[in-house]
């Protein structure tokens, strides 16, 4: 046999097939702490900016040039406080109580009650509950990005009795970014990639290209595999979707939290490419993130963090 290559793709992103929802499923929460274990929010855009790295690293207490990502936080509505129980196959929602005094668009994603739920009949099934979670409405018209919310379910931390305490608070009410996060948090930030449609395997999985007179086509794949056994295996690099993956972040430190209208300094003249302004509260997180701009992101307070929050010293942000 002659010399192999190196294997083809990255297996921890198998496989490559397209999310079923721009709203992203989030299987495992934190429990750090009380109150919600995360927030959502639209992607604006990236910038720099000039911080003291206080990293170890050989850069640590000097100034450094770091990107960072805008993500405009709307506020969020607390629209249904729901209970899980244990059963064989996991956990399953068992009870549900929804506000009457949702906002107007949100007929656009959820059917809206018809009659407010009753908190006391929750509390009294509390004894078979192992966790209680909110369903939040975004609120993207109050920022003028769109009309049609987003509805997404965020746990509580704590034990069961202080998740629904907690709950109970928030019920019917607005939910800011401020009220969950806090500039030096670390969150894991949740969203769906840029979609690049259906690619070859030169740029779905970055093989070489054929011999220039060895064959017909340049950009098609070598060999798919031996003839026995007659099938072709899953970690062959072939044509397909490349692209609109959900993926995960982890560890995205906020730098700062704040309103458009306190930080006008901030963002580029005339706002971002494809975003525009910034009008409401926003997040500068440490690095980039999933998906392209307007895309809905959730964050979640990180599931691994390596250090507690800490804040850093930003000294200039560079549009």
């Amino acid at each position: 046999m002659g010399k192999k290559g190196p294997r083809r793709g990255s297996m921890a992103f198998w496989h490559r097939c397209r999310a079923p929802g721009l709203v992203p499923r989030i299987r495992c929460w934190p429990n750090t702490g009380t109150g919600l274990q995360g927030f959502a929010g639209y992607k604006a855009g990236m910038a720099h900016v000039v911080m003291v790295d206080d990293t170890e690293s050989p850069f640590k207490g000097q100034e450094v040039t770091r990107a960072v990502t805008f993500i405009e936080v709307p506020p969020a509505f607390g629209y249904a406080v729901v209970l899980y129980e244990n059963t064989v196959h996991g956990l399953k929602a068992m009870a549900q109580a929804c506000s009457k005094s949702a906002p107007k668009e949100a007929r656009r994603c959820i059917t809206p009650a018809k009659k407010e739920g009753d908190l006391a009949v929750l509390e009294k099934m509390l004894d078979r509950t192992v966790a209680v979670r909110m369903l939040l409405l975004t609120q993207p018209r109050k920022i003028g990005l769109k009309k049609t919310p987003e509805a997404f379910e965020v746990a509580f931390g704590g034990d069961v009795k202080t998740q629904f305490d907690a709950a109970k608070s928030l019920f019917g009410k607005e939910v800011r970014a401020a009220d969950v996060l806090h500039e030096g948090d670390f969150v894991d930030v949740i969203a769906v990639t840029k979609g690049k449609g259906w690619q070859g395997v030169v740029k779905r999985f970055g093989v070489a290209l054929n011999p220039h007179k060895a064959t017909g086509a340049r950009r098609h794949g070598g060999s798919l595999g031996a003839e026995t056994q007659a099938k072709v295996f899953y970690t062959i690099p072939r044509a397909g979707q490349m692209g609109f993956h959900r993926r995960t972040d982890f560890n995205k430190r906020i730098l700062k939290l704040a309103s458009a209208a306190d930080s006008k300094t901030m963002f580029p003249k005339g706002g971002f490419t494809s975003y525009g302004e910034i009008k409401g509260d926003f997040l500068v997180v440490e690095g980039s993130i999933p998906g392209p701009k307007k895309r809905f992101v959730r964050l979640r307070k990180a599931l691994r963090a390596k250090s507690a929050s800490k804040k850093t010293e930003v000294k200039e942000f560079v549009a």
